[in-house]
């Protein structure tokens, strides 16, 4: 089984509701494997944060559409969801080798 089709196998195991699954899918079918791999090692090592991972994915996801009408605002709302990642990810790490 490749990367991607383990991801994948590891996001429908999950909680996250079943039209959060499909959209994972279409978004891990499009990604180069490299990314597929890096999700896939910190689903695995934390799977209890898919939840956490796909409701930040849908803000920035709404956060991109905001760019056409208020470039301005989406940035902010970007630079705020990318901060809130990063701490998360930052805390997560601390209690695991995410390498």
């Amino acid at each position: 089984m490749n990367q991607k089709q383990e991801l994948i196998k590891l996001i429908n195991a999950s909680n996250i509701e079943e039209s959060d699954k499909k959209e994972w899918e279409i978004l891990i079918g499009a990604a180069p494997e490299e990314y597929a791999g890096g999700l896939l090692e910190l689903f695995m090592k934390f799977p209890d944060e898919i939840g956490w991972f796909t409701d930040i994915y849908k803000r920035k996801k709404q956060a991109f559409s905001m760019m056409e009408s208020d470039k301005k605002k989406a940035s902010e709302v970007l630079r705020i969801i990318f901060q809130e990642e990063k701490e998360r990810l930052d805390e997560l790490s601390k209690g695991a080798d995410l390498n």
